[in-house]
């Protein structure tokens, strides 16, 4: 307490002196005033952490000096110590002043030294709550600024992770009818540069020439369907504005860009139910493609390695919302970690395959659209995905439109 300062205010020095000797052997430093404006003059000039002071002064009385106190300083705690104790001075002094406590002349010694103690007390704590509270302000900005580095980190891994599996597809999707095309254009040259053996009229085998040539246009068009599919595929991924959005559209799209893969088309047995009287949603279709594009690839994932592989995707509608399916056969989830599927780091796919933030996404898109999503699985038993979306933006929030 030794570098603690209690200001004494009172217009009678005798009271000022009698309470001097008193507060000798106390631990703290006392200043003196005999005024309230010289009060405020102290107080400006020195830090002063617990102010004492009588109500009836003349000029400057004593509810005037707490209240001005108490704006100018109010971590400071007030007192007062005076002979007027009627009860609505007392409620000014408490109300107005904010005084701490409320001790009427003549004092008693012993219990001015406890309150005074008391108020340092206070002050001490209200200081260490201020501290503390600042050193909790400046730790939850610096945490808000980690994670917000965190998560454009995670954002960036997958935008790359995005970009590379975009890239692999593309590549993946133009091998087969490339090699295919490179295939019959060698053929039809080795055709060109050997003639029949025995063959005047007829040095080269036409008939074969020709089937070379149209499997070799058959695989060229494939390119073409090939490259403006991925084209209008990543149109779509910067076309935002809100309209109707037929769902079993997205679907067929969606589907129809998956089958230029040669393993979808071959070996997923596909289950297509379309109810065709669905209604359509309000909403941005990039946001809807963006959740069928996900569950659908999710699935897939999920099938790899899978000896059975099914998927089925259905739409219906029900009241107000439209219900989207999806099924698998794949390796299905332990029931313990369904509640897991939308964090944004979790992932049951193996290291370097996927950052988890692909559910995540959708997750927030259909709570955005006060949607909901449900995951039933098992392992060894496959998974169904149940999404269900309002029609209408009045029964969704308006929070979608920014999601």
């Amino acid at each position: 307490m030794q570098d603690r300062t209690v200001l004494f205010v009172d217009d009678e020095p005798e009271i000022l002196s009698a309470i001097r000797r008193r507060m000798r052997s106390e631990p703290y430093k006392c200043r003196f005033s005999t005024t309230g404006e010289e009060a405020l003059g102290i107080l400006s000039e020195n830090p002063v952490h617990v102010l004492v002071t009588d109500m009836g002064m003349p000029g400057m009385d004593g509810l005037a000096l707490l209240k001005k106190s108490r704006a100018q300083y109010p971590d400071m705690i007030r007192v007062v110590l005076s002979g007027a104790g009627d009860g609505d001075t007392i409620i000014s002094a408490i109300n107005e002043g904010e005084a701490h406590r409320y001790i009427t002349k003549p004092w008693d010694d012993r219990e001015l030294k406890i309150t005074i103690r008391q108020a340092i007390d206070l002050f001490n704590l209200y200081t260490q709550n201020k501290q503390l509270m600042l050193q909790l302000k400046e730790r939850n900005l610096s945490l808000e600024q980690e994670v917000k580095q965190r998560v454009a980190q995670l954002l960036s891994v997958q935008g790359q992770a995005e970009i590379g599996r975009y890239a692999s597809e593309i590549v993946h999707n133009l091998n087969n009818p490339l090699h295919a095309l490179c295939n019959y254009l060698e053929f039809a040259d080795y055709l060109l540069s050997n003639p029949l053996p025995d063959s005047d009229d007829q040095p080269v085998d036409l008939a074969s020439l020709k089937d070379k040539i149209n499997s070799a246009l058959a695989s060229a068009k494939d390119l073409k369907d090939i490259s403006g599919s991925i084209l209008a595929h990543a149109r779509e991924k910067v076309d935002f504005h809100i309209d109707k959005v037929d769902i079993n559209e997205i679907i067929e799209k969606e589907v129809k860009y998956f089958q230029l893969d040669p393993l979808f088309k071959r070996d997923i047995q596909k289950t297509i139910e379309l109810d065709e009287n669905v209604s359509s949603l309000i909403g941005n279709r990039l946001q809807i493609k963006q959740v069928i594009d996900n569950l659908i690839k999710n699935s897939l994932d999920a099938m790899e390695g899978s000896p059975i592989k099914k998927l089925g995707i259905s739409t219906a509608s029900m009241d107000k919302y439209v219900i989207f399916k999806i099924t698998d056969t794949g390796h299905g989830v332990e029931k313990e970690n369904l509640e897991k599927l939308f964090l944004p780091t979790y992932t049951t796919k193996p290291p370097g395959k996927g950052t988890g933030l692909g559910l995540a996404s959708v997750k927030e898109i259909i709570d955005a659209y006060k949607g909901t999503i449900r995951v039933e699985s098992a392992p060894g038993k496959g998974t169904r995905v149940t999404v269900r979306l309002p029609v209408s933006p009045t029964t969704a929030n308006a929070g979608w439109r920014h999601s």
